[in-house]
């Protein structure tokens, strides 16, 4: 069970930062392992800038806590009770969880968490096998008691245990298989698509928030369209976004198409495929008020510019529509760049006028004091008339100075009817 790591420089620098817990633990005959996906990508050789180091370990909670106590630059507590202790190490956060095997129950949203002293049950609990090897701290020695080194030279995604059992102690990982099959290009083997459609109406006892940060990390991937496809194929889509599923194949196709082709930000993906994520969906998924606002604006925005296409734009059409965007503007003419649209005209119209300060400060020249004084008005409703129309003077005509503004003002307030 036990080999060489093939790749043992990719450890060295974690291993070597931490030694003083790599002793501290094994002078307490406590073993600590490094585990997951940290382990996979240095195996892959797709080391990430900021990786999340992982560890487990033989130790109880309350033992961890006592042996990085005087060792660690800080400790975080917050996940104790699910046996994990949060470390900074130098420049290292590291999360440390004791051995466990952990399932759902029927109807509940919390797994139930139970600690063991087995390595090799600990990592048949883990998602899939390229994700269940770990690499002792101490000798570097690589565990891999499930063949995940072999699946990840073939890019075969396989559970450790059988794949029905494996979703069933949590059912998130049927939405993982997916980003791993679109991120890492990994090919299921027979029998996972048939589980993860079997237990697909288990998705419902995980909560919300799992089940949308899964969502978003799938749209981070460069092309999340493959694992869309098995979501798809799965009955899974159904569960958590029921307006992709419902479109016919050929129309929910050209929308993935269309959501891959744009940068891998989740807001903007999601802003490009609009229609098929209506507010009650954002609300559904519990997105926070910014990220809806994003999405809904940067879809208004883009959907004026697609169908402008080609055409002249004129600077009060632009002034209007950089009003209605705001700071979200370059957001949906990033997402028009990526699905091609010719917006070169409307690029070199709002670069001009931004040059001419044009685009700064939208709102209306006079402030609501001066609007009084000058219509000679006592604050109230007639008030906001003349701001709501100051605000489209500006829209409409550009830069006047106060005093054309004022007088504007005053024309319009007399002929008014």
């Amino acid at each position: 069970m036990t080999q060489p790591v093939d790749h043992p420089q990719g450890f060295s620098e974690v291993l070597k930062s931490v030694e003083p817990l790599a002793k501290r633990f094994s002078s307490a005959g406590a073993r600590l392992y490094l585990v997951g996906g940290v382990v996979r990508d240095v195996l892959m050789g797709r080391q990430k800038q900021t990786p999340d180091f992982d560890f487990t370990t033989d130790a109880l909670p309350e033992e961890v806590r006592s042996l990085v106590a005087d060792v660690a630059d800080a400790v975080w507590l917050q996940g104790e009770r699910f046996g994990t202790i949060g470390v900074r190490l130098g420049q290292w956060d590291l999360e440390i969880t004791t051995h466990r095997a952990e399932s759902y129950v029927d109807d509940s949203r919390k797994p139930v968490v139970r600690y063991s002293k087995d390595l090799a049950q600990d990592l048949a609990r883990r998602d899939f096998t390229v994700n269940a090897m770990a690499v002792d701290v101490v000798d570097g020695g690589l565990y891999d008691p499930y063949g995940g080194q072999k699946d990840l030279d073939t890019l075969t995604l396989r559970t450790p245990l059988d794949p029905e059992e494996s979703f069933a102690d949590d059912p998130l990982r049927t939405l993982r298989a997916a980003r791993f099959i679109a991120g890492y290009g990994f090919t299921p083997v027979s029998g996972l698509l048939t589980a993860a459609k079997i237990l697909s109406s288990r998705l419902a006892i995980v909560s919300v928030e799992r089940v949308r940060d899964e969502l978003f990390r799938l749209l981070m991937v460069e092309n999340p369209q493959p694992g869309f496809n098995f979501l798809s194929e799965a009955t899974l889509l159904a569960q958590f976004w029921p307006e992709l599923n419902v479109l016919p194949i050929e129309e929910q196709q050209e929308t993935l198409r269309r959501l891959s082709l744009v940068p891998h930000e989740p807001s903007l993906r999601l802003a490009a495929v609009g229609p098929v994520v209506p507010l009650k969906r954002q609300q559904a998924w519990r997105l926070s008020t910014q990220q809806i606002r994003q999405i809904t604006v940067v879809q208004q925005a883009v959907e004026t510019i697609e169908k402008h296409q080609s055409a002249v734009w004129s600077d009060d059409e632009i002034r209007h529509l950089a009003a209605q965007a705001g700071p979200y503007l370059a957001d949906a003419v990033r997402i028009v760049d990526a699905l091609k649209v010719d917006v070169s005209l409307f690029e070199q119209s709002v670069q001009r006028l931004k040059q001419a300060g044009e685009l700064d400060d939208l709102g209306p020249v006079l402030d609501g004091q001066t609007v009084m004084s000058v219509l000679n008005l006592e604050p109230g409703p007639q008030v906001g008339e003349a701001m709501e129309w100051l605000t489209t003077l500006r829209l409409d005509e550009g830069r006047l100075t106060p005093d054309e503004v004022e007088a504007r003002l005053q024309a319009w307030w007399d002929n008014r009817t």
